[in-house]
């Protein structure tokens, strides 16, 4: 069980009730109730615990993002997902965004809709299914789908035609819910996290991830038209200030937009951070908003070497790479997925970054690390393990690992399991234990 003293830690640090019934090797499959939410919800760095512990940038302990709302307990994405996220007290809730024929941003993770809503069961909607369809994710590699929906080519009342479903690959996720819930819109999502930030009393933190805006600018009368949308929404809710003039210029009078919105409280307005594969994407967010940047790679063998970070360091404030590349190594990973490298241009800028070096590294240029995903306890974790390289057994040690060498924020799924774990943690470095 939860010895008395991370018993204490874990009030200290505003968890709550529920995380005191978990045991220290069981996964977390309650999900946190309102009512329980007793004490602060953030984990102050003023507590019982030493900021001194933290090897991240700031000194401050590490946030946690939530994947996609909270996907282990509800359909990813959907509303319930986001409150799920927010009363089990991730820092951020993120979605990912998509834009639809009509030019509407909704958010949804993938591009396609076939393997997440009841599309196939809809007839009016059957002829949009698409054979193949290619396009060029921004990172260097060519995606194909076939046999899909894809969310451009449909309008905006379509896809509220659609209801979420749970992936049916992990069964043990609850399906209560499947059929109950719309995709949203970005403004929807934004109007969770501003309703869910008043009702708790706590700044939550926007994240959105740029999903494919080489597909979405295909055939738009102006350049940038999905990002400059993205910015125009994120601007008119308060989390970002625009800092130079957009690509699309004022050509967006159709977009719908609330006349009117309160500004949050400052005590209860979080912060905000773009995130994009494409880093053409993320170095147009960073020259045209003042919200920080998160530069999202595991395709790019330039990107994991010195002058790879040099490069990333003018306009990202996060970089946030595939978690492997921390343990295994970006040689390992990319033979993995037989992505091929110029080895002389490799050696011109520094070689490969040892993964123990790459925390490091990445801090020295100032800038934070985030690496994905740390899913929940009833999946593997997905590293190659390769000889000589860390494995973890469990999630308690994967996390582990991670807060000792530093990371700053981490994509997590199971939010509650993950807490209780960052909790010990920070419960043991104090001496508690």
């Amino acid at each position: 069980m939860v010895s008395a003293r991370t018993a204490l830690a874990l009030l200290a640090f505003g968890v709550g009730s529920l995380f005191l019934l978990h045991t220290a090797s069981t996964a977390t499959t309650t999900p946190l109730l309102p009512q329980q939410q007793q004490q602060p919800s953030s984990l102050p760095n003023n507590s019982i615990v030493s900021a001194k512990l933290w090897n991240t940038l700031s000194g401050k302990r590490p946030q946690i993002v939530g994947h996609r709302g909270e996907k282990a307990f509800m359909p990813e994405h959907s509303r319930a997902s986001y409150w799920q996220a927010a009363l089990e007290e991730a820092d951020y809730i993120e979605p990912d965004l998509a834009m639809t024929k009509d030019g509407h941003l909704v958010v949804n993770h993938n591009e396609w809709v076939g393997d997440n809503t009841n599309v196939r069961e809809i007839p009016e909607l059957a002829h949009l299914r698409k054979e193949s369809r290619s396009w060029d994710g921004g990172d260097g590699i060519i995606v194909t789908v076939q046999n899909e929906w894809f969310i451009c080519d449909m309008t905006l009342d379509q896809i509220k035609m659609l209801r979420l479903r749970q992936d049916p690959r992990y069964p043990w996720r609850p399906s209560h819910f499947d059929d109950v819930f719309e995709i949203l819109t970005f403004v929807e999502y934004l109007e969770i996290v501003r309703n869910v930030s008043i009702a708790l009393e706590k700044p939550f933190g926007v994240i959105p991830e740029l999903k494919s805006p080489r597909l979405y600018n295909e055939g738009r009368a102006y350049p940038r038209y999905f990002e400059d949308r993205a910015i125009l929404t994120l601007a008119h809710y308060g989390w970002a200030n625009i800092t130079a003039p957009l690509a699309s210029g004022s050509n967006h009078s159709d977009l719908e937009l609330p006349s009117t919105i309160e500004p949050l409280n400052s005590t209860i307005k979080g912060p905000a951070a773009w995130q994009s594969f494409d880093l053409d994407t993320a170095e147009y967010l960073s020259s045209h908003t003042d919200v920080a940047v998160v530069a999202l790679n595991e395709n790019q063998p330039w990107f994991f070497t010195p002058k790879g970070l040099d490069r990333v360091s003018r306009y990202a404030h996060i970089v946030s790479p595939w978690k492997d590349f921390f343990a295994s190594g970006a040689e390992a990973v990319f033979r993995s997925k037989n992505i091929t490298w110029d080895a002389k241009l490799i050696s011109e800028m520094g070689g490969f970054i040892k993964p123990e070096e790459l925390v490091r590294e990445i801090h020295a240029r100032g800038m934070q690390v985030s690496p994905y995903t740390f899913y929940d306890s009833h999946q593997p974790s997905l590293y190659l393990c390769v000889e000589g390289a860390f494995c973890p057994s469990d999630r308690r040690q994967e996390l582990r690992y991670f807060f000792d060498i530093g990371t700053d924020y981490l994509f997590v799924e199971n939010i509650p399991e993950a807490r209780v774990i960052l909790a010990e943690y920070a419960a043991a470095a104090a001496g508690l234990d």
